[in-house]
């Protein structure tokens, strides 16, 4: 295997085992304090939103500057600051504000690393296939330290001990070396006191969407999906909670993680092999029988049966989204292209979280579930009849079936 992508591997381990142990008490730690659920909902909508434009900025960034790690470190940095502050803050309003403020700066490491993956990689399928199969252990790790915690201390500390495996992950990326690049002056992009600095420019974006209607057309559908599934996980945790505990929360998503792990890199191999289309697919009818299964399940060996097909459904679908953009886009605006895709993947999440909010206020946690399926079906109605397949394709050309 590649040197550098073991390196980078290893690293987002650790990155994803502090998010592991964080993320899935944010709603549970939030109704502790008093919060609402269109507060709860305020998690994923200010996080999301901020995201959604940094994801493009920092996207754009990574590919004028030529360089990947200096963003992907000032990610995880912000992933760990944030978290740390957190853990010491019992106002709902304040908690909320650090939330936003930490989508945008976290935004700088995805589009980066996605990009930097692709381009350590000779098939990208199988490259993100071992990268999310090595950030999918530190996830279940994370979460069943998270579970443990949180049965032996007061929630909060889960944010505090989050920050260890942070800092373990800028330790492994410290020595990583990219490929040489010219040196650009860095300074320019951050300044914005001349006339036309801008955070995004819209006409460069207006016409990188002509330039690449099918990833645009294909991001939509990521979109539609994201929704879907910000109506359901921006308060699963609570649903798991109220039915089984608050340790099941983090038992939960480990179970989840640990299923997902033994399949990423079939379903990568798969992708380079049949294209990614067929994968998504796979991934969205996972999508509609795990929310079926949310439904049902009030006993834990159903809740076991929807932590195996929603880690199927995971190991398909994310890994494959990643690749279809990165083969269906020129190398040159590769970070840009994943950067738009991470951004209506987050846009989705803020969308999702009200309608979920709106559904449970109205009508109950668990029709939430069902109202959810709706958008899963519109994503599939999108990706069958309206996207191409990336079997043939490479850095957004055809390829020679024969060579």
């Amino acid at each position: 295997m590649n040197r550098k992508l073991w390196h980078i591997s290893v690293a987002f381990m650790f990155v994803n085992m502090g998010w592991g142990m964080a993320w899935p008490y944010l709603p549970n730690y939030l109704k502790a304090l008093g919060a609402t659920f269109i507060m709860i909902s305020m998690l994923s909508v200010l996080f999301n939103l901020s995201s959604t434009l940094g994801q493009y900025f920092w996207g754009s960034k990574s590919d004028v500057a030529g360089k990947r790690k200096p963003f992907v470190m000032f990610g995880i940095i912000s992933s760990g600051a944030f978290f740390l502050v957190m853990g010491f803050v019992t106002n709902i309003i304040a908690f909320l504000a650090l939330r936003g403020l930490q989508g945008f700066f976290v935004a700088a490491q995805t589009p980066a690393v996605s990009a930097l993956i692709s381009e350590i990689s000779r098939d990208a399928g199988a490259g993100f296939g071992v990268f999310n199969t090595f950030t999918n252990i530190g996830f279940m790790a994370g979460n069943v330290m998270g579970g443990y915690i949180t049965s032996i201390l007061p929630i909060n500390y889960v944010f505090i001990f989050s920050v260890i495996p942070f800092v373990i992950a800028l330790l492994i990326l410290l020595p990583f070396k990219e490929e040489r690049r010219d040196k650009i002056d860095l300074r320019p992009m951050f300044r914005y006191d001349r006339p036309g600095r801008v955070l995004v420019k819209w006409e460069n974006l207006r016409s990188f969407l002509k330039r690449n209607r099918n990833i645009t057309i294909f991001s939509v559908s990521v979109f539609t999906l994201m929704l879907a599934s910000g109506m359901v996980y921006s308060f699963l945790s609570i649903l798991i909670k109220d039915r089984f505990g608050n340790e099941w929360v983090g038992y939960y998503f480990g179970m989840d993680s640990f299923v997902s792990t033994f399949l990423i890199y079939l379903f990568g191999k798969m992708a380079d092999r049949y294209g990614s289309k067929p994968i998504v697919l796979i991934g969205l009818f996972g999508y509609f029988v795990t929310y079926i299964l949310y439904y049902l399940a009030t006993s834990l060996p159903l809740l076991f049966l929807a932590a195996a097909v929603s880690g199927m459904k995971w190991a398909a679908y994310f890994n494959s989204i990643n690749t279809y953009v990165a083969k269906m886009s020129v190398p040159e605006e590769r970070a840009t292209a994943l950067g738009l895709l991470n951004s209506f993947i987050s846009f989705g999440w803020v969308v999702g979280p009200l309608v979920g909010a709106f559904v449970i206020t109205e009508m109950g946690i668990t029709t939430n579930l069902l109202v959810a399926l709706v958008p899963i079906l519109i994503s599939m109605i999108i990706i069958i009849f309206f996207t191409e397949n990336d079997r043939y394709v490479r850095d957004g050309q055809k390829i020679d079936v024969k060579s």
